[in-house]
């Protein structure tokens, strides 16, 4: 006859199978099923039933006793900041000390978001003759407009050469427009 195991919980503990924890709210005398923390290190918890851990959180908040944090400056932040390195410089310069050579510096964010293109998406803008210098969507869509406007297969009927340059127009900017958008 094969015994049938009782398949148990990760953290059984077989004496306390049959003993329970008392709610810790003052005179309650059922189980204390929930836990609730203490306090805002979330190490130690009250236990109790389900109507006072509900009333508990409802009145709870980790936030309780701790003061507003002062917005940090731009100069505090990088005051803040510290240069470590396994080189050892041996030139002079303190790496820990005042930047104030810095304090002036403002790189060239236009070069740092600037668009690469292709050699097909330079073609695009040839064909919808646009400098990538003077590129926006507005030019774009504006030039687009214009193009289309010239070679539209229903103000250019039965003519071949303009259907075909309408198609390339069409796709250059669907191209340029997914680009920049």
């Amino acid at each position: 006859m094969i015994k049938k195991t009782r398949r148990r919980s990760k953290y059984f503990v077989p004496q306390n199978e049959n003993t329970y924890q008392k709610c810790d709210h003052e005179g309650c005398q059922e189980r204390g099923e929930y836990r609730a923390p203490k306090d805002r290190n979330l190490k130690e918890y009250y236990w109790f039933c389900l109507k006072h851990v509900q009333e508990y959180n409802a009145r709870w908040n980790y936030y309780d006793g701790v003061e507003d944090e002062k917005e940090e400056t731009a100069h505090e932040k990088f005051r803040r900041f510290r240069f470590s390195s396994k080189i050892k410089y041996n030139f002079g310069f303190d790496f820990n000390g005042n930047f104030e050579f810095m304090d002036d510096y403002n790189p060239k964010l236009s070069s740092i978001n600037e668009i690469r293109f292709t050699a097909q998406e330079r073609q695009c803008l040839r064909i919808l003759e646009i400098n990538i210098e003077d590129l926006t969507v507005d030019l774009l869509k504006k030039q687009y407009k214009r193009k289309a406007k010239k070679y539209h297969p229903d103000l250019n009927q039965n003519d071949k050469e303009s259907e075909d340059k309408f198609k390339l127009i069409s796709t250059a900017y669907k191209s340029i427009l997914n680009k920049i958008s």
